[in-house]
């Protein structure tokens, strides 16, 4: 009762205070601030599971790794996390206890080497004679280094991620087991890298069957969940070669799944990263800044969405 009468006085007094008694922020600012403190300091069972989904877009993909620096310093609490594609390599990364800032070095060295061992002359001869796709096992072994052999059950936070297997054209959700090979799995491009043979299965990018996996943190008691996206650019460039215009393909069916699973969030970061090819890695950096700045443009709209969201948990302090 006596955190109640807090609440609503301090209201009052914002709504009274003159603009002079706060040169720095507004009476909005203020209460926001206040109730965010309050809101970030409930242990995690008196308030509202929060879940996070990040979207499939291959390097500008790396825009969840700026959201995620954002909703860091902003002490926003993640219970449960999911992402396919790039979003699997970012929210397992992160869902593991990796740091943001180590997720920012780690970009730096990453080329094609470190997703394929064909990126080479014996790998193009290996297409041209065998008609073999490269292999994305190197991916693999990254992730080895980097975690170690992680399983889902050993993560800080609870992660999940999809894979599509093109013998049945099934959605194979992982969420306990080795964590590498379900990354591999669900990064690994349909007509760019090989199928990953995995339990008597063939597995390809979980983007082709679930771009946005919104319901995948639902199904592990979200009750409310942010959505992090980075739509499809159709406009900046052309598709020139074969593998282009799969990615083209893809894309455009994941424009569309895009739009029905965002409605099912609660709040949704986008993310418009422009003139950025799939598989251009030079680029990581330049997606995680696009990132960064659509998070801290939607950040107090989402403070106070949560917290209206959270309001009754709040007052029972």
């Amino acid at each position: 009762m006596k955190k109640r009468l807090g609440i609503f006085l301090l209201i009052w007094l914002c709504c009274l205070a003159p603009v002079w008694a706060l040169p720095h922020m507004s009476q909005d600012d203020v209460l926001r601030d206040f109730l965010w403190n309050e809101f970030t300091s409930l242990p995690a069972d008196q308030r509202p599971k929060i879940g996070l989904a990040l979207s499939a877009g291959g390097v500008r993909g790396f825009a969840h790794v700026g959201v995620l620096e954002v909703l860091d310093n902003a002490n926003v609490p993640i219970d449960v996390m999911s992402g396919v594609s790039m979003g699997a390599i970012v929210g397992s990364l992160y869902a593991a206890g990796l740091p943001v800032p180590r997720m920012w070095e780690i970009s730096s060295h990453l080329t094609m080497k470190t997703i394929t061992p064909d990126f080479n002359l014996m790998g193009a001869l290996r297409f041209l004679f065998l008609q073999r796709l490269p292999s994305s096992s190197n991916l693999q072994d990254f992730f080895n280094e980097q975690l170690g052999d992680m399983q889902f059950e050993d993560m800080k936070i609870p992660f999940s991620t999809a894979a599509m297997d093109v013998k049945t054209g099934e959605q194979i959700i992982f969420d306990s087991g080795p964590v590498s090979i379900a990354v591999r799995a669900s990064m690994n491009l349909p007509g760019i890298f090989d199928p990953v043979e995995y339990r008597h299965r063939l597995l390809v990018d979980g983007a082709v069957v679930n771009y946005l996996p919104v319901n995948l943190v639902k199904n592990r008691g979200a009750e409310y969940i942010i959505a992090s996206i980075t739509p499809p650019d159709f406009y900046s460039k052309t598709p020139q070669t074969v593998a282009a215009y799969f990615v083209r393909v893809g894309d455009v069916r994941g424009a569309a799944m895009i739009q029905e699973s965002a409605q099912k969030a609660n709040f949704v970061i986008e993310n418009r990263v422009l003139g950025v090819g799939t598989l251009e890695l030079d680029k990581l950096h330049e997606a995680g800044e696009v990132g960064i700045r659509a998070a801290n443009r939607n950040l107090n709209a989402l403070q106070q969405d949560l917290l209206l969201f959270s309001l009754n948990d709040i007052l029972k302090k």
